[in-house]
């Protein structure tokens, strides 16, 4: 109750603030989109929160459309600039619990009353970063929900709302909003761009604190892991290279390299969960197990208003019942089929190979032939990635179409689709040389071809593609000028800078961030790759330091020269991530056992009178104990370092101190009252008296 109070006092002194307006958000409309529905939308946004608004300020322009294509030629298109005075972003922040540093040196939640406290309070304008604010206001905009009479969007009559539809989901899925999408900061942009992708910063650290503060947490922490686990591919990555140059051939080295890299691959997961959990206390996103967060529904959540049985608040409700349906009845099939069309898809290439072989070894100039007997591998490679792209829009209707309630669960069930197939589409031909082929010779080389190209692949795509982009913002840069030269202010307010109008209208033809779902599955694959054969390829660890060497610098600079800006979001880990890199580490010490197990001169080794089953039993029996030495390391490395738990002890402790002093007070008040109130009754007495 007390912290609605405050938020009330905010709420009424708001109105009295006069501020410059700052635009940090653009939504941009189809040329198409009718009058009644912007007009609709600005009307939501610039309501009051008791009316269902988010109380923001809209400034709007319009500019004439450039699609010549388009048979009305005065068609215009409107831009709105969003953004909000100080009064409401911090009303926002405290009700969204929001984390800021403290005079104490902690991150604690942002709390109005006790402002003063928090440090860089006294200049209230710069309270909070760019990345905050627009951050803050993604949160005020997609929590705009139909209410349960607006059944419609205005002017469309076919387009039906549904309470507690998030408006702008259902702008953007119906195409009547273009793009929705946070500006940049140009100065802070190149500073972190020079300090971050250039060459000569190539072995340099990377700026965490700096990317979080501009991207947020999620997006510094994928670049965090990419760093770690770059430089944790050095050891592995330098033994390949000396197996490589020296003449010691045997089974052993195999085995020892195998054994490095499973203990290794442990050392690498648990120094990570040590060193996440460091940044995500510094940085105020790890969340102390004390605590209870209600999660907000999703903003694509859809379902019958009703209400959270925990807050009270309204929101979207569907029965458990019915996602279940769509899990097990639809998404399970569809991805099913995609399975099985990924091993028939597998079994053509190997009748392809088959045919090459032939080919090659049938030949009497065999150097002539050498293309054929790699094409079939290369060509796999490629359909590889293209059944990897089409399934992951598969993957990604199919969760939609499941309608999670929390961003979390959705997440997650995508992570599982993707990791699902790729592991299939991916790996099952190793597993089908390795095991079923028995061909260490075309295990080797189909691994290693596999991975390179992949790598190749990759870097065509995140490298030359983005560059080719950047070089051709110079044309766009023109037709930018040009298109913000018509710009025209609808309303009479403040006028917009003329610098900004063209910064957004340039950045509304860059490319759009789509995530760190890709990255991260690009670094599972390859992880996979030179994990669970280790012992068959030594040299895979080379190839995948190369590339990510490159790979932090290309997405460095795509982030800062290609890309929107991405709204700021919270992570305090790689959440489901970091259970499937775990998987593949358990699954490694199965695939190495066996094909260690499996080499000819392993088998000489062993008495030639013992028994298939025995054999087995063996390396069975080795293989629990490589797991038993990965399960002690895990076990004995603390995922959080003592440090941290130190302070979050100290902060819980601190905290109910706290309380338990606030409760006192209420209770000294509450005494005192009654102390008031009784006086006058024992003055009265003793008058009587």
């Amino acid at each position: 109750m007390e912290k609605a109070h405050h938020v009330e006092d905010v709420h009424r002194n708001s109105k009295d603030v006069r501020e410059p307006f700052v635009p940090l958000v653009i939504i941009q409309f189809a040329s198409s989109t009718k009058q009644a529905a912007i007009t609709w939308m600005i009307a939501k946004l610039q309501a009051s929160r008791h009316e269902g608004g988010a109380e923001l300020t809209v400034q709007t322009m319009v500019m004439p459309h450039s699609d010549e294509n388009k048979e009305d030629e005065n068609s215009m298109e409107t831009m709105l600039y969003i953004g909000a005075n100080t009064n409401r972003l911090l009303l926002a922040a405290e009700m969204m619990e929001m984390k800021k540093l403290h005079v104490d040196g902690h991150m604690r939640e942002v709390v109005i009353h006790d402002l003063q406290s928090f440090q860089g309070s006294d200049d209230l304008s710069t309270f909070f970063t760019k990345g905050e604010k627009q951050k803050i206001l993604l949160h005020e905009i997609e929590g705009v929900r139909a209410e349960p009479l607006d059944t419609n969007i205005p002017g469309y009559e076919q387009i039906k709302l549904y309470p507690g539809k998030s408006i702008l989901k259902k702008y953007l899925s119906r195409g009547l909003v273009l793009q929705f999408y946070p500006l940049h900061d140009e100065e802070e942009i190149k500073r972190l761009g020079d300090e971050w992708y250039q060459y000569q910063k190539v072995f340099s650290e990377q700026p965490l604190d700096k990317i979080r503060n501009y991207f947020g947490e999620k997006i510094a922490i994928y670049f965090a892991f990419l760093g770690i686990y770059t430089v944790a591919l050095f050891p592995p990555a330098l033994i390949g290279i000396i197996y490589l140059v020296t003449f010691w051939k045997s089974v052993y080295r195999e085995a020892i390299f195998a054994v490095f890299n499973l203990i290794w691959s442990t050392l690498l997961l648990e120094a990570w969960k040590r060193y996440s959990s460091e940044l995500s206390y510094k940085w105020g996103t790890l969340n102390s197990s004390s605590a209870l967060k209600i999660d907000e529904p999703r903003a694509d959540y859809s379902g019958d208003l009703g209400r959270n049985p925990v807050t009270g608040n309204p929101e979207p409700v569907y029965p458990k019942w019915k996602r279940s349906c769509r899990f097990y009845l639809v998404s399970v099939p569809i991805i099913s089929i995609c399975l099985i069309v990924a091993f028939v898809v597998m079994l053509l290439y190997f009748w392809m190979q088959a045919w090459a072989d032939s080919v090659y070894h049938s030949s009497g100039e065999r150097w002539l032939y050498l293309p054929i007997l790699y094409t079939p591998t290369i060509v796999y490679s490629v359909a590889i990635f293209l059944m990897n792209t089409v399934y992951r829009m598969i993957a990604k209707e199919l969760n939609d179409f499941e309608n999670h309630r929390l961003e979390s669960s959705h997440e997650n069930h995508f992570i599982l689709k993707l990791v699902l197939f790729d592991f299939v589409n991916c790996f099952m031909s190793l597993f089908y040389v390795a095991f079923y082929l028995q061909d260490r010779t075309l295990l080797r080389s189909h691994l290693a071809c596999l991975l390179i190209t992949s790598q190749l692949i990759g870097q065509v795509q995140e490298a030359m593609v983005p560059y080719f982009f950047f070089k051709r913002r110079e044309t766009q840069l023109a037709e930018a000028m040009k298109k913000s030269d018509n710009l025209k202010q609808l309303d009479g307010r403040a006028e917009i800078d003329k610098t900004i109008q063209k910064q957004a209208v340039l950045e509304g033809t860059m490319s759009v961030y789509e995530g760190t779902m890709d990255d991260y599955l690009e670094l599972f694959l390859q992880f996979g790759y030179v994990f669970l054969f280790s012992s068959a390829f030594p040299l895979a660890a080379l190839w995948a330091l190369l590339n990510n060497v490159t790979e932090i610098r290309t997405d460095a600079f795509k982030m800062c020269r290609v890309y929107q800006r991405p709204f700021c979001e919270s992570a305090s880990n790689i959440g489901a991530w970091q259970v499937a890199f775990e998987v593949i580490g358990l699954i490694s010490v199965i695939t190495n056992t066996a094909l260690i197990g499996m080499d000819p001169t392993v088998q000489k080794l062993l008495p030639s009178d013992m028994s298939a089953v025995n054999i087995v039993l063996i390396f069975v029996i080795v293989e629990h104990v490589v797991l038993a030495i990965k399960g002690a390391v895990a076990y004995f490395i603390p995922d959080m370092p003592k440090w941290v738990q130190i302070e979050l002890a100290r902060e819980d402790y601190q905290s109910k101190q706290a309380l338990q002093k606030e409760r006192l007070q209420a209770a000294n008040r509450k005494r005192q009252e009654l102390h008031e109130i009784s006086r006058p009754r024992m003055s009265s007495r003793s008058t009587e008296i």
